[in-house]
């Protein structure tokens, strides 16, 4: 299945004035990553999609328990994923960063990568 392929601005990539498709791997890393940076109640069309970042995730005193369990769920929903086999959630105090990486089976084979979010402009 193919996407449209997104720069690292989170723009569609236009190359000679043509949009460029991904597909593969690259592509459930990409709908990984685009899960991942998406606040809940961010998309005016569904605002039930996203993560609870505001009321769950980047709170004082979070739950890691259930911060854990939302991110695997949210990455083994995104479409081409098998499993979860490896995350790891770390927080950068001083850049008020939380990096997500991890590490999913897919149907295009193993996928890593790492996601930094930041609460006041998501990456």
């Amino acid at each position: 299945m193919f996407d449209l392929k997104l720069n690292s601005q989170h723009d569609l990539l236009l190359k000679e004035n043509r949009l460029v498709l991904t597909d593969g791997m690259n592509a459930i890393a990409q709908r990984i990553k685009i899960v991942l940076l998406t606040f809940a109640g961010e998309w005016f069309l569904d605002v039930s999609r996203g993560l609870p970042y505001f009321d769950e995730i980047l709170v004082k005193n979070p739950n890691s328990t259930r911060i854990y369990a939302v991110f695997r769920q949210q990455i083994a929903s995104v479409k081409g994923v098998k499993r979860v086999i490896n995350l790891t959630l770390s927080v950068d105090r001083k850049s008020r960063t939380l990096i997500v990486e991890f590490e999913a089976e897919s149907t295009e084979g193993v996928v890593k990568d790492k996601v930094s979010i930041q609460r006041n402009n998501k990456e």
